[in-house]
């Protein structure tokens, strides 16, 4: 009776085989396109323009936008079917708004306030494999730094009183423009979530939603929630 035990024992030994076979640890690199929302740009703008309205000051709003595309290069280590670390560098989203003020020394004022966003981040990820196909649901918790750069434009005419020879004064507008900047950085916290699909150990394509709450600074107008969507695709090594 040993031989069909020896029968039975060799192929469920094959089947373990067969089934650690089907994930392997690994690293992997790779790129992703985003959509962002700085969420609460526009609105904590448009209350900065309303504070400028004053005693025969008129301000008011042309434009803003809270929404952009950016990308992100990432990589981390899986080691196993569930459970990987991962690190990225990204270009989020950008803030860009513009409004006009006039007074009267000041015919007209165009400005333009821009703000853009980097970040850095490291997460640990924990996947749910969905069958044997390659398919995995995922979620991710980590923090990381943000880097933000303001950027304001200004663009007018300044009236300026010119003394003459007679002893009166005349008004002469003179186009003024000029060019804005400044910096400011922090740390951070953030989630995301997503699939993707495993393909023969050699690469993975993924799409996932992600919220970093609080970036930014109250000196460029506030601290916005940064959600980002985006495709990614990576080689793994």
């Amino acid at each position: 009776m040993v031989r069909p035990s020896l029968l039975l024992v060799v192929p469920a030994a094959l089947l373990a085989n067969s089934a650690s076979a089907d994930f392997y640890s690994h690293r992997y690199g790779g790129a992703a396109a985003l959509n962002g929302t700085l969420s609460g740009f526009c609105t904590e703008g448009q209350g900065f323009v309303n504070q400028l309205n004053v005693e025969e000051q008129v301000a008011s709003t042309s434009s803003c936008e809270e929404e952009s595309s950016g990308w992100k290069l990432y990589g981390g280590w899986q080691w196993s079917p569930y459970f990987a670390v991962e690190a990225d560098f990204r270009q989020a989203t950008e803030g860009d708004l513009k409004f006009e003020v006039t007074n009267p020394q000041l015919p007209f004022l165009r400005v333009r306030d821009r703000v853009t966003t980097r970040m850095g981040n490291a997460f640990v990820v924990g996947h749910l494999p969905i069958g044997r196909n390659g398919f995995s649901l995922f979620g991710k918790l980590g923090g990381g730094f943000w880097l933000s750069q303001f950027t304001r434009y200004e663009n007018g005419e300044v009236i300026f009183q010119v003394p003459m020879e007679d002893g009166s004064t005349e008004e002469i507008a003179i186009p003024v423009s000029g060019k804005f900047g400044d910096n400011a950085s922090g740390f951070h916290w953030g989630y995301g979530a997503g699939v993707s699909y495993s393909h023969s150990n050699s690469w993975t394509l993924r799409a996932e939603w992600e919220l970093f709450p609080d970036i930014g600074s109250e000196d460029f107008l506030g601290q916005y929630d940064t959600q980002t969507t985006s495709v990614g695709w990576s080689m793994h090594f």
